[in-house]
């Protein structure tokens, strides 16, 4: 009792810090095995974060090699004095704890509220567990379904270079869904989500190229896109090849081998693989598109959607 006391005290004398991410480029579970329990306890006494963080993590689910066992009260306290400080982690870690009832009663308004603090500091879990959460609601917590919500970390979760809702985002500006329909604004997500090497934008950006959707039409790019896809684009690329000659369909194998050299990828269905066609001659193209690879956007156009069968009903 009287050490769950101190851990109170401290968590009041705890100076507050920035916004931040504790770990940046590090796997959390490593750091979290591989801690030195007494050396961080002695660094969370003295209001370290990331030591607070991991005290507050090893109490809660325990730490068996170094002996300690599951406190969840003094776990809490920890979490709760690293989320304080304005680490991110902590406040991903507090939602978590609120929605499944671990040490605490289940929350959804606790949860929403440690979740979102992470979230707008573009901790990646925190902001696809929003992301799912407000799409398909949570009934045994009492979260429901919220679209707003919803395409707000959509937008942000795609800003944040997940090529799912790059895809998605292009997908509801095509279609109109809690967007106005825009071809332009479409294009330019899936082409970030083709940067991505992303094997669904590259087919679905096929589509765009063939039909001139936000941009201008180029039988020779929507042929190395679908060539790109890892087979999912294989027949729609085979029945483009009937529109387009023999020395479009050479570019664009030509230009699909090119951009696997660049990129350091692969792809075994891809004729450039087969082929592997001199591409010595053509100008490399720019890491930054679309400004000088990609057409500037121009016309809109309309079409089938081939790929359709390839998105999930839910998103």
């Amino acid at each position: 009792m009287i050490k769950v006391v101190l851990v109170a005290v401290l968590l009041v004398l705890s100076p507050l810090a920035q916004a931040e991410i504790l770990f940046q480029d590090e796997d959390v579970w490593d750091a979290f095995v591989g801690q030195d329990f007494d050396a961080n306890l002695v660094k969370a006494e003295e209001g370290d974060a990331r030591a607070q963080y991991l005290i507050g993590r090893a109490y809660l689910f325990g730490l068996e090699e170094q002996g300690v066992n599951v406190d969840q009260e003094k776990g809490l306290c920890w979490m709760k004095a690293a989320a304080d400080q304005g680490a991110a982690e902590a406040y991903y870690a507090l939602g978590v704890l609120y929605r499944r009832g671990i040490g605490v009663d289940k929350d959804a308004g606790k949860w929403e509220e440690y979740m979102m603090e992470a979230g707008e500091q573009w901790l990646r879990p925190a902001m696809t567990d929003l992301l799912d959460t407000y799409r398909d609601g949570d009934p045994q917590v009492g979260i429901d379904q919220d679209e707003e919500k919803y395409l707000y970390w959509l937008e942000k979760t795609a800003e944040d270079g997940l090529p799912i809702s790059m895809r998605n985002m292009a997908r509801r500006y095509r279609e109109g869904r809690g967007f106005e329909v825009d071809y332009e604004k479409a294009f330019e997500w899936i082409i970030r989500a083709v940067e991505q090497d992303d094997s669904l934008a590259q087919a679905y950006a096929g589509e765009f190229f063939e039909q001139g959707l936000g941009t201008e039409q180029d039988f020779v790019k929507a042929y190395m896109m679908y060539d790109l896809s890892t087979g999912i684009g294989r027949e729609a690329k085979y029945e483009l090849a009937d529109k387009m000659t023999e020395e479009q369909v050479e570019e664009a194998i030509a230009r699909s081998w090119q951009w696997q050299l660049k990129h350091g990828v692969v792809r075994p269905s891809s004729d450039g693989y087969r082929y592997q066609p001199d591409v010595s001659d053509l100008e490399p193209p720019s890491s930054t598109l679309p400004a000088r690879f990609w057409p500037e956007i121009g016309t809109h156009g309309m079409g089938i959607q081939r790929l359709s069968h390839f998105w999930p009903n839910s998103l």
